[in-house]
């Protein structure tokens, strides 16, 4: 067995587009935006004039890891220890079209809400908002070289990932008193 990770990127990203999913965010005419993933070569902008481009940005350690450990009675192929880092996660999110504003307006106070953290709660991922920035305005110079309106707002988020790895433990034990001198003569 390798060291397998409770919650990857992908896994991170899939919770976020579930969870925004929830907010309401919509184009001009009223259709919901598309979300997708920045840094993934070859892709162009979406055609919808209006939509979100996630990004990574950091990964900060939060505490101390955090060890349980699993040891099945007579199955000592299955024992194993998770050690778990409680970290903040912070993406970027570009919201870009004639409704950006407003959208990074709904994506920054729900994100700040309980309405946020409620919007993970069916998701399998152990992620909870902490903060969002305040929206910023930097406009966006696209592939035609025409600016376009763009919002970029940072999501932070604790994530508590766990890496699994094989663990050995000593379930029966045999003493024997010896005699220090009798086995270790000066």
């Amino acid at each position: 067995m390798s060291a397998i990770i409770s919650l990857t990127e992908t896994g991170v990203f899939t919770a976020l587009v579930s969870a925004l999913g929830t907010f309401g965010m919509v184009s001009a005419v009223g259709a919901p935006i598309p979300i997708i993933r920045g840094q993934v070569n070859r892709v162009p902008e979406p055609q919808a004039l209006d939509y979100l481009v996630m990004w990574p940005l950091l990964r900060t350690r939060l505490a101390t890891n955090t060890d349980t450990y699993f040891d099945p009675t007579g199955h000592p192929e299955l024992s194993t220890e998770s050690i778990t880092q409680p970290t903040e996660i912070v993406i970027q999110c570009d919201v870009h079209g004639p409704s950006s504003a407003d959208n990074a307006a709904r994506l920054a106070t729900l994100w700040r809400d309980q309405f946020g953290c409620e919007a993970f709660q069916n998701i399998p991922a152990a992620i909870t908002p902490l903060y969002a920035d305040d929206p910023k305005q930097i406009p966006f110079e696209n592939g035609e070289q025409q600016t376009e309106e763009r919002w970029v707002v940072d999501l932070h988020m604790q994530a508590n990932i766990a890496v699994t790895v094989p663990q050995q433990f000593a379930d029966q034990l045999q003493i024997t008193i010896e005699a220090v001198e009798a086995a270790f003569p000066a």
